[in-house]
């Protein structure tokens, strides 16, 4: 499953709490935590690139970079783990580079689409969560975490604003693998709704 939103829509957070409902849930068997850009070594030296704020990189070579590390994360971090048996929790996924490089940047969503044909290599997540969250209150928690903004989280409100609109009709269209919660409803209430979404599934695909 993936975990996807724009930033500060409460991920981190909420993949903290997974790991500790997960780990008092042995029924669940294997787990793997990980997060794109990013999930295996080569993979995250290239999210060191993509997300300095010091360099300058342009749209396509972004996008190229988020599909080498994809590419680097399917074969060698997330299909070895789903070979196993595990139950993979990915913060951040395609859906991220759709919203981002395809609307964000405005490469296209096809676009982007095909260019990840060959980084996913056909390995789309059983159910998707999207956690939505209004500028006004995305603002709100980068201004009180008072952290440091990362390149692209420096990409400004335009470009966020065709990133969520398009998360939105990402959500619209594929109900079937998108789930789309309110990402200002309480962690834990959050974290209990996904861990019934994975229960549902094993349940409904034991293996």
């Amino acid at each position: 499953m993936t975990i996807e939103g724009l930033d500060f829509s409460g991920k981190s957070t909420l993949v903290r709490l997974l790991r500790q409902r997960f780990s008092e849930t042995p029924a669940l068997g294997q787990t793997m935590f990980t997060r794109e850009p990013g999930g295996t070594p080569a993979a995250e030296r290239i999210r060191e690139v993509l997300l300095d704020p010091e360099l300058e990189v342009d749209a396509w070579t972004e996008a190229y970079l988020y599909a080498a590390a994809r590419a680097d994360h399917v074969r060698n971090g997330l299909r070895p783990a789903l070979a196993e048996g595990a139950v993979v929790v990915c913060e951040r996924y395609l859906d991220s580079s759709l919203a981002y490089q395809g609307a964000g940047r405005g490469l296209g969503v096809d676009t982007v689409r095909w260019l990840n044909g060959w980084a996913v290599d056909g390995l789309v997540p059983d159910r998707t969560f999207y956690l939505a969250l209004d500028a006004a209150e995305r603002e709100r928690r980068a201004w009180e975490s008072g952290a440091s903004l990362d390149r692209i989280e420096r990409a400004g409100a335009g470009f966020m604003g065709r990133a969520e609109e398009c998360f939105e009709e990402l959500a619209q269209k594929e109900t079937e693998r998108m789930v789309r919660l309110d990402a200002t409803s309480p962690p834990g209430e959050l974290a209990e709704a996904m861990l019934r979404e994975v229960r549902d599934l094993l349940y409904t695909h034991p293996g």
